[in-house]
């Protein structure tokens, strides 16, 4: 049932998200999959970021997405993405959000989350570049390992 659900999130996320970064760069939208995993236990999620691009070498902006974990959870959460060598065919990047994850199942309160990733970015097209990034989230009093694939467009 989880793979189903998130299945069908995934397609109407990345269908509603389909739209060509504008013609002076400075808006810049990602689409994102991915798994947290802790231990035998994995919660798959997805998720959007719409950045401002102040330069070449940071964006800011603001996520929201669903995470399928026992209960469901909207996270709502501000973003950083850093690429210290700025844009060339391929970018390493730090991506730092924090926010707040909103139960929407009703049965337990939110929590707060913090997660860090280090990723590659590919540019080899002119409006789309491929993203593959891990590292960890705080959810909801535990660490968890986070492992996602995107888009930017």
């Amino acid at each position: 049932m989880k793979t189903a659900t998130f299945t069908a999130f995934l397609a109407i996320f990345l269908t509603i998200n389909c739209s060509a970064q504008s013609d002076d760069g400075w808006f810049t939208t990602k689409a994102a999959a991915g798994i947290n995993i802790k231990s035998e236990d994995y919660n798959p999620f997805i998720r959007a970021t719409f950045y401002y691009n102040l330069e070449n070498h940071f964006s800011v902006g603001t996520q929201t997405g669903v995470v399928l974990a026992d209960n469901t959870f909207i996270p709502i959460e501000a973003s950083l993405r850093i690429r210290p060598l700025g844009k060339k065919n391929i970018m390493p990047a730090v991506f730092v959000n924090g926010g707040y994850n909103a139960d929407v199942s009703g049965n337990k309160n939110g929590s707060a989350t913090f997660s860090t990733a280090l990723g590659i970015e590919t540019g080899f097209l002119r409006r789309i570049n491929y993203v593959l990034d891990v590292g960890t989230e705080w959810f909801d009093k535990d660490c968890l390992l986070r492992v996602s694939a995107g888009i930017f467009f």
